[in-house]
């Protein structure tokens, strides 16, 4: 009977450490939407009995930068929460050494790539100032020139990392019981409506007539996208509350496998995040001028809906990082569906490289059909960024990895 026991567990072991990271698929399918938008399909490019459909493959390219702050206030948070860094001088340190060895190798790495053979023209000297916000991480898309459109929201990251040690110390004793939490997510939510209503009015004018103003001032700045990280970020107080998991000697029944288990909550997850992009990319496609929707809504309503997203996937699970088993071709040939993870993985590479390759490929890629020089166009993007975002996996991010500290021996 013991054995048996024994047994059970480690089958329950065993399929709890491969199971799909949920997590992981859902950044490589944000990285598919940032993706997509970049492509720009042309308007009434797919229509289908006389209704133009063209917006299911049109999406919202901000909604899928706002999942990645959402994901990464979730991840950001858990590394302390979890223990994994310490609320101390030295765990401080440890935990922005890591980020800068995760963010810088591989920003600097493409810096020196695109400037040296896609946009030499920022090395003439007039042009200095430009490369010296990019180097220093003050990158704004808003710039008149610069190096790759989509650095703008590594910049903003960044600052969140800065941050983060201080945004735990603040929460960690003030949020002991749930409803404290929610009535902190509310507080969130009226003081980021508050400081958007000031801006809308400060530059609404200037909004209508100039989008380099819209993105220094809504889009960009960590201010404005501070909500969405926090949203992530406290999930970590409310799934730390949780009653803890089985312990040893208690019986587990229940072996899920092949699938995301714990079904409705987490196809409830599912089905909300797929009704976020249709809403955004139907709203997006025919709105064409900035609204007080886009302004003040989409961002609250996609960090509610990915903290759900995390909450859901998480919540029977949460535990330390390294509890989940590395993706190789063994753990995928057990389990099938964490090919998934693929995308996750290769996503920093992704969208590091695609808007580059997509400046450079458009005028191959053209058609009297705007639909196949579309799809032409996301084939040559996805492969080409897909090959390159492993070469530099492999050659920058992996041996950048290497050299992090953690408070116990532990691989990202």
């Amino acid at each position: 009977m013991e054995q048996e026991l024994i047994d059970s567990q480690k089958q329950f072991l065993k399929h709890t450490l491969n199971r799909v990271d949920s997590l992981l698929v859902l950044r490589g399918l944000a990285c598919l939407v940032v993706v997509l938008h970049h492509c720009d399909l042309p308007r009434r490019s797919l229509i289908y009995k006389g209704y133009d459909l063209t917006w299911i493959i049109s999406p919202f390219g901000a909604v899928a930068v706002w999942t990645f702050f959402c994901l990464s206030g979730y991840l950001m948070g858990k590394a302390f929460y979890t223990g994994r860094y310490s609320l101390d001088i030295s765990g401080v340190f440890r935990f922005w050494r890591n980020r800068i060895l995760r963010i810088c190798p591989l920003y600097y790495f493409a810096t020196l790539i695109l400037v040296l053979f896609v946009y030499p023209e920022i090395l003439k000297l007039e042009n200095w100032g430009y490369l010296a916000r990019t180097l220093t991480f003050t990158y704004s898309h808003a710039l008149p020139l610069g190096v790759n459109g989509v650095f703008w929201s590594l910049a903003t990251e960044l600052k969140f990392y800065i941050f983060v040690p201080f945004i735990y110390a603040f929460f960690k004793f003030r949020l002991s019981q749930k409803r404290q939490i929610i009535f902190t997510l509310i507080s969130i939510i009226f003081l980021s409506f508050i400081l958007r209503i000031a801006v809308w009015i400060a530059f609404y004018s200037q909004f209508r007539t100039n989008g380099s103003y819209l993105v220094k001032y809504w889009e960009a700045p960590m201010i404005m996208n501070l909500d969405i990280f926090l949203f992530g970020f406290l999930v970590n107080a409310w799934l730390i509350r949780k009653k803890p998991s089985p312990t040893q000697g208690e019986t587990v029944t229940k072996v899920h496998r092949f699938r995301f288990p714990g079904l409705p909550t987490k196809s409830i997850a599912i089905v909300l995040f797929l009704a976020l992009y249709l809403f955004t990319a139907h709203y997006h496609y025919h709105a064409k001028v900035l609204t007080s929707t886009t302004f003040f809504i989409l961002k609250p309503l996609t960090a509610s809906i990915v903290s759900f997203f995390i909450w859901g996937f998480k919540s029977d699970v949460y535990q330390e990082f390294s509890c989940q088993e590395k993706l190789s071709l063994n753990s995928i040939l057990r389990n099938p569906l964490r090919l998934l993870e693929i995308g996750g993985i290769s996503s920093y590479g992704v969208y590091v490289w695609n808007e580059s390759i997509i400046s450079k490929i458009s005028d191959v890629f053209t058609s009297e059909i705007p639909i196949e020089a579309f799809y032409a166009r996301l084939t040559a993007t996805l492969i080409l960024s897909l090959l390159l975002a492993t070469v530099t996996y492999y050659l920058v991010e992996l041996p950048a990895a290497k050299w992090k500290i953690y408070r116990q021996a532990q691989i990202e």
